[in-house]
């Protein structure tokens, strides 16, 4: 393996995957950052692979505009970039929001499919959309595409997901036991990390939808608070409110298929869903 240049400077996932590929595989890494314009006057001629990461996510002070000027337009100019350079591996991080799935109470509704059509419902989900499509018109037999939809991704550094869940489990004595088949597609750092090294290994081109498992919402509060018990009684309590938007937002379920996340045999999945969570808020 060659050099492999990814985007972004400081954030907590385009460092962790420099640092997982450096440490835990010797790969030679450097990370640019795509802020101003001073990238365009880089030479990447030396760079096999590129894991573009760099974007922005739905948080307050965000425009509409920012979404397409920098997940799709910015992702468009730096892939031809990294194509007049003569780069041969592009690995976008994109986003499972491009299906535009909602959580859902009932867990068929709820899931992504092989077959289920892209129809992204917020600016963020389009503009990953439009930048996948955008990749797509690049790619020959030269520049070769790798594209990962990752759902909610979560690890030391990164707990927005989980805290949710969190103040959840903190409201109850006891866990409701409810909707238990109810799948939340979610991704560990470290998972997604092995997850790229396996790209570039293998030189894995396409799509590529992956997750930790299937875990609901209930295993997620087990996991934050194992000593908590279960109630039925709880559980049915949610049942009667299973309409709520609440409810549903917290126990619907939103996943990918196994047949989708079964890549590389699950060889990228190289830390046990509890163990990660663990890992998620020591200090």
């Amino acid at each position: 393996m060659n050099k492999v240049l990814i985007t972004g400077k400081n954030g907590n996932i385009s460092t962790a995957i420099a640092d997982w590929l450096k440490n835990r595989h010797g790969i030679l890494t450097e990370q640019v950052s795509l802020r101003g314009g001073s990238w365009g006057n880089l030479n990447f001629s030396d760079v096999d692979t590129v894991v573009h990461v760099a974007g922005i996510v739905p948080k307050e002070g965000v425009e509409v505009r920012d979404f397409y000027e920098i997940n799709y337009k910015l992702t468009e100019k730096f892939a031809e970039k990294a194509k007049k350079d003569d780069v041969r591996h592009f690995i976008y991080v994109s986003s499972m929001a491009i299906y535009g799935i909602e959580p859902q109470i009932s867990p068929k509704k709820g899931t992504v499919q092989e077959d289920t059509l892209y129809a992204p419902t917020s600016d963020y989900g389009k503009s990953k959309l439009l930048a996948e499509e955008s990749l797509k018109k690049l790619k020959d037999k030269n520049f070769n595409i790798t594209i990962i939809r990752v759902p909610s991704v979560y690890g030391k550094g990164k707990t927005e997901y989980l805290d949710q869940y969190k103040h959840i489990a903190n409201k109850f004595d006891k866990i409701p036991k409810a909707f238990t088949a109810n799948y939340k597609s979610m991704i560990n750092i470290d998972n997604l990390c092995e997850l790229i090294y396996l790209i570039i290994k293998e030189k894995q081109y396409g799509i590529i939808c992956p997750d930790d498992g299937q875990i609901s919402a209930f295993d997620i509060c087990r996991a934050i608070y194992p000593y908590k018990k279960t109630s039925k009684v709880l559980g049915l309590i949610f049942e009667i409110l299973r309409f709520s938007n609440r409810v549903r937002d917290y126990f619907g379920a939103v996943c990918y298929s196994k047949t989708l996340t079964d890549v590389f045999n699950g060889e990228y999945r190289v830390t046990d869903f509890k163990d990660a969570i663990n890992k998620s808020y020591e200090k």
